[in-house]
């Protein structure tokens, strides 16, 4: 089996798709196609896998995929020459899309060969929720559509997910759920701004700073609504980086909230941070299944999300917000803040994928493979 993977992170999707992948090269014969520039994901392969080959391809910017992809032809001509270099052992491609933008290059040349083509699938998005409906939107949304045509099967992680893409798609659509790994709790050693004082309601949001999905400028925006509504005895952590940093921390020096909201960096110490906090927000415009979700949930922590696809099927309506609506969120701040605190509102299927380890994920997803391959 081929495995490619052209993202240039390894955040939570990527590191799904390749324990998967390195689980089943052990399984069978395998090679892993990979962004020369996610370092990470190379060591990680190395590691943890037994393929019989790890190629790696330049990096390129992934901007406008939906539409660029489809004049790409001389890195489609240059795939397809490598896929032909390695046939017929290798029959069926597995492809990492972090989103039905990406991977495209890998999934038309192996369309053009007639492979069989595996796409691992997080979640089902519209451009509209990322910015204001446009003409802008409405040709990106439609160059997506076919897209979604392109795959033989899917595997995704979660059964509302599977629904949307079935909308999408007549090809088969499998789900693995996602497992959670247990993370021993880190000493912090360098604490943020008032993270000791009792008296202070302390929230936290964790994430890729990608203001588009993430939707970090709502908080900021929610929590000057709250100021101005005299709600001071708050601080606030939003813990990540990524390419919005910059436009983050100008929104909270605009509305003079620099000691109010902390931008933490990547911390080692996440867990501990979560775990010190009273309340984790997540205020994304589309998602998957978010480990930081499952990670607050294995604390016992109070979570408010946004009211969407990957989180109101863990979460019940007392949690949910609606999506890009600050004063919306701005509101169930404050009654968090105005309860007793106590409460957690997880749904059962929450408490099911807590339960899954490494090994049932693996299972699972080898079971998926072979049944699609």
């Amino acid at each position: 089996m081929i495995f490619y993977c052209e993202a240039r992170i390894f955040s939570g999707q990527e590191r799904m798709y390749l324990i998967a992948a390195c689980a089943m090269s052990y399984y069978e014969k395998s090679i892993i196609i990979i962004n020369e520039a996610n370092f990470i994901a190379i060591d990680y392969c190395k590691e943890n896998g037994n393929f019989s080959e790890i190629i790696t391809i330049k990096d390129f910017d992934p901007k406008f995929s939906s539409l660029y992809v489809w004049f790409r032809w001389k890195r489609i001509y240059s795939f397809i020459k490598l896929l032909k270099a390695k046939h017929p052992i290798y029959k069926t491609l597995c492809v990492s899309q972090g989103r039905i933008e990406s991977g495209n290059i890998a999934i038309i040349a192996a369309r053009l060969l007639r492979k069989k083509i595996i796409s691992y699938i997080p979640m089902v998005h519209f451009h509209f929720q990322m910015e204001p409906r446009s003409i802008s939107t409405i040709i990106k949304d439609m160059l997506c559509v076919p897209l979604y045509k392109l795959p033989n099967s899917f595997i995704t992680i979660s059964n509302a997910v599977a629904n949307d893409l079935k909308k999408k798609t007549s090809a088969n659509v499998l789900v693995v759920e996602n497992f959670i790994e247990k993370k021993n709790y880190q000493k912090i050693d360098n604490p943020p701004p008032s993270f000791n004082e009792k008296n202070v309601i302390k929230i936290v949001l964790p994430g890729r700073l990608l203001n588009k999905q993430k939707g970090q400028l709502d908080f900021v925006e929610a929590i000057n609504y709250l100021k101005n509504d005299n709600c001071k005895n708050i601080v606030c952590y939003i813990v990540g980086e990524g390419p919005d940093k910059k436009i983050i921390n100008e929104h909270i020096k605009r509305y003079k909230l620099s000691e109010t909201i902390h931008l933490l960096g990547n911390r080692n110490d996440l867990v501990s941070i979560m775990d010190g906090c009273d309340l984790v927000v997540l205020p994304s415009r589309f998602e998957g299944v978010p480990l930081v979700l499952l990670e607050a949930a294995l604390l016992q922590k109070h979570i408010i999300a946004s009211d969407i696809v990957g989180f109101n099927d863990y979460l019940h309506a007392e949690c949910l917000f609606k999506p890009s609506n600050p004063i919306s969120l701005a509101n169930k701040i404050k009654e968090y803040i105005n309860s007793d605190g106590k409460s957690t509102y997880y749904k059962a299927t929450l408490g099911n994928v807590l339960m899954r380890d490494e090994n049932q994920f693996k299972n699972d997803f080898i079971t998926a493979l072979r049944k699609l391959s």
